[in-house]
């Protein structure tokens, strides 16, 4: 009987595994993959060959078209989107606006979403329209940002004197961390340090945060295709490195607030942080609030891995780009020299009077794909049709944004770093909208205003101070970026000369 009993069970087990391998007529299109890996070998085998998850994604639109369905360990089908019109178009359907429920997104913020990149819903509404409204009242946006980023700037373009004179820098990437955190916090956390000396702490929580970009990606890794694996093998699964990092960081955060609790003075909001917590008094009746102290930790947590991120890598491309292409350097220290001169702040205001300079920020984010993917999307409604497939509750959906950066049609020669697509025949310089590095529809990134102005105002100030030069007999270094959940600029040594 028992022996019956077993080979049933088996049987069944087996007829499951067939029938979750095969794919319905109304799946995308995509590899086959084997019976309960699915395609994690297929996708691994790319990732190494092509050099990174986005590369990979591309590999696939090109072998199987614009919708592909993958089927990664035990979660739920990941459906990768690509071209332009696809994009937009999943992009701006309500049905996709939803976020992942695997493991890893949740575990991030103790076991459950919270916070404003990974959360869905009522959550993800009230914490956004917290976050818009708060910082711009803070600053974000407005001359107060800006005088923030620019005094940052001087900072950072003292330290890199400093260590120029000691001959070739090697990451100028580490440079550019503590100067970009500093003005972020200041409106998060209400203080400000020596970008020169920078912050132990801060400094320790950036480390954190930056090992696990690089060691992570946008399908959410192993851990979240087989969640059990943290009780079969919890350090070669990653899962105690990560839990450890998760909590190091939680303690950063939850100190803040607790700091902040302690010094708060009735009606004076010095910060985010203090806002928040009065909001949360504002709530503390309403049983269906999303505001308390968890979520604000963990919306601490999204804007500080967001809002450093993006920017950090967008003007360690920009500098690795101009390195590498000294003639594109040189026409934008003339146009710099033109407009504002060596010894003039730059502003915001003076943007539109630096085409040539707008147009290569525009061609870095473009080649760069510094987030070559959406941070994923979760489909919220049962059986909708995409393109004529059916895309089912809960699949993840991921727009490829480097597909579209770097389509052939559209751009003629996408591989080629050339400024000059932005600029039309009267020399003003012209927006694309193919180039998406924000995404774009409802869960476009909230911090696109704060990253634009960093990004605009490190470089051109940096750029009137400085050429930045490949060493004497150094070959000219690849551009492929780092792999992670972003992709992050190559490192190699630069000179940094005066001007």
């Amino acid at each position: 009987m028992w022996f019956s009993l077993l080979v049933t069970c088996i049987f069944i087990c087996f007829i499951k595994l067939i029938l979750s391998w095969r794919r319905p007529s109304s799946f995308p299109n995509g590899p086959k993959g084997l019976p309960i890996v699915g395609n994690l070998f297929d996708l691994k085998n790319l990732v190494d060959k092509f050099g990174s998850h986005g590369a990979a994604w591309c590999q696939l639109a090109n072998e199987y078209g614009p919708v592909v369905g993958l089927r990664l360990g035990f979660g739920n089908p990941l459906i990768i989107i690509s071209g332009y019109d696809a994009v937009m178009e999943m992009l701006n359907r309500r049905e996709f606006d939803g976020r992942p429920n695997g493991f890893i997104f949740s575990h991030r913020t103790h076991g459950k979403k919270r916070g404003v990149l990974f959360t869905d819903g009522k959550t993800w509404t009230d914490q956004r329209r917290f976050s818009i409204k708060c910082l711009k009242d803070l600053g974000w946006g407005r001359q107060t940002m800006e005088e923030l980023i620019l005094e940052d700037a001087g900072g950072l373009i003292k330290n890199i004197e400093t260590l120029s004179k000691k001959g070739v820098i090697k990451n100028l990437n580490n440079l550019t961390n503590s100067a970009v955190i500093n003005s972020l916090w200041s409106l998060i956390g209400g203080t400000r340090y020596d970008v020169a000396k920078g912050d132990a702490k801060i400094m320790k929580t950036l480390q954190i945060l930056n090992d696990s970009i690089r060691e992570s990606n946008v399908s959410g890794g192993l851990l979240n295709h087989f969640p059990f694996l943290r009780f079969i093998a919890p350090r070669l699964s990653g899962y105690r490195t990560i839990t450890d990092r998760y909590r190091l960081m939680w303690s950063f955060f939850s100190a803040e607030v607790s700091s902040h609790k302690a010094s708060k003075k009735p009606g004076i909001m010095r910060d985010l942080i203090d806002t928040y917590l009065e909001e949360i008094k504002e709530h503390e009746e309403d049983p269906t609030s999303s505001f308390n102290e968890m979520e604000l930790i963990a919306l601490l947590k999204d804007l500080f891995s967001a809002g450093v991120d993006t920017t950090t890598n967008s003007i360690g491309f920009t500098l690795d780009y101009l390195t590498v292409n000294p003639h594109v350097q040189a026409k934008v220290h003339e146009e710099l020299d033109r407009v504002i001169g060596r010894d003039n702040l730059p502003s915001i205001t003076t943007r539109n009077s630096l085409p040539y300079l707008n147009a290569t920020l525009a061609e870095v984010l473009r080649l760069s794909n510094i987030g070559p993917t959406t941070i994923p999307h979760r489909c919220t409604i049962d059986n909708t049709k995409f393109m004529n497939f059916n895309i089912k509750k809960n699949y993840t959906l991921l727009a490829n944004i480097m597909s579209v950066h770097l389509d052939k049609e559209h751009w003629g020669d996408p591989e080629v770093f050339r400024p000059e697509r932005f600029i039309n025949e009267d020399g003003v310089f012209v927006v694309d909208p193919w180039l998406m590095p924000f995404g774009a529809g409802r869960r476009k990134c909230l911090g696109e205003a704060l990253a634009k102005n960093g990004h605009f105002l490190f470089v051109s100030s940096l750029l009137q101070k400085f050429e930045f030069q490949l060493p004497p007999g150094h070959s000219l270094p690849s551009m492929t970026g780092m792999d992670g959940f972003t992709l992050s600029p190559p490192i190699f040594d630069i000179l940094v000369l005066p001007r």
